[in-house]
């Protein structure tokens, strides 16, 4: 909304066509409807987008699965590990080009948890310390042509947090 609001233009991107929809409407702004957990997701973002020039990329993919670890199975981090890193990867090795020659930046997203070692949390947590270390080497990597950071957050009041805020503990 700010980006909009100072005069710049967005593109979203997520799986619910519907809120999308609504957003993009409200922003004035396009959007692609998809699953980052898809196979060559990217194909279908950069062919909506067509010849626009990609100035900044905000991955702002995230899931909340906690359980012991006694619980966990090596499918629970494989998913995780694709949501949050793989596709990362994917999306920005397919818009360095043009972040690059936009001079643009990359904002990825972590979790408070990766740093601070909660109880339940080692799905996430190892999945967004994976991020962090990205986020390290691509700013080395990129520099001085696209800055790269990363938002370690705590608890947010979103749609995905909402089975964890209403719980009185």
């Amino acid at each position: 909304k700010k980006v909009t609001a100072d005069g710049g233009e967005v593109h979203l991107v997520g799986r619910d066509k519907s809120s999308l929809a609504e957003l993009a409407s409200e922003l004035n702004s396009t959007f692609t409807t998809c699953d980052v957990l898809e196979e060559n997701f990217s194909d279908k973002i950069l062919s909506d987008l067509g010849e626009t020039p990609i100035n900044g990329l905000a991955y702002c993919v995230g899931s909340i699965d906690l359980k012991p670890i006694k619980m966990t199975k090596k499918s629970d981090y494989m998913q995780s590990f694709n949501l949050n890193l793989i596709s990362a990867t994917e999306i920005i090795r397919r818009t360095s080009d043009s972040l690059k020659q936009n001079k643009g930046s990359i904002v990825l997203f972590s979790t408070v948890a990766a740093q601070k070692g909660f109880t339940n949390h080692s799905i996430i947590a190892s999945a967004k310390a994976a991020v962090e270390g990205l986020t390290i080497s691509l700013a080395a990597e990129f520099a001085p042509n696209i800055r790269v950071n990363c938002i370690a957050l705590s608890l947010t009041n979103s749609k995905i947090a909402q089975p964890l805020l209403k719980n009185s503990m």
